[in-house]
């Protein structure tokens, strides 16, 4: 049996797409890294060639397929109320308005005061 070369697959995989893969890979490397510190979960990344032979055997094709995936937070859900029209609100219909009544984040003060020490 001929003597492989030590690094074929590296090498291989450095030689993809004139080196693109190679940096495809790193950058999916970095998120999946990045991702599982930030959210504490698993991050996973696939790599899969494709090995096609070619011209009676003298040229093989090599097809990746790179599969990453990244977890990610929870998202929170949002409350809506349906109305009798189909549609939907964020403002429950039932709830009763209060005259002059305001929400604090529409009008924010631009100065601040520095409470004394006393």
């Amino acid at each position: 049996m001929p003597k492989i070369r030590p690094d074929l697959f590296l090498h291989t995989i450095n030689q993809l797409r004139f080196g693109l893969t190679q940096e495809e890979l790193s950058e999916h490397v970095n998120e999946c890294l990045s991702a599982a510190r930030e959210t504490g979960k698993q991050a996973e990344l696939t790599l899969k060639l494709k090995f096609k032979p070619e011209a009676q055997g003298t040229q093989i094709f090599i097809i990746e397929d790179i599969k990453a995936k990244i977890p990610t937070f929870p998202k929170e859900a949002t409350i809506m109320f349906p109305t009798d029209e189909g549609n939907l609100q964020r403002e429950d219909p039932r709830q009763a308005t209060i005259p002059g009544l305001r929400t604090a984040d529409e009008e924010r003060p631009t100065q601040f005061k520095q409470a004394e020490n006393a």
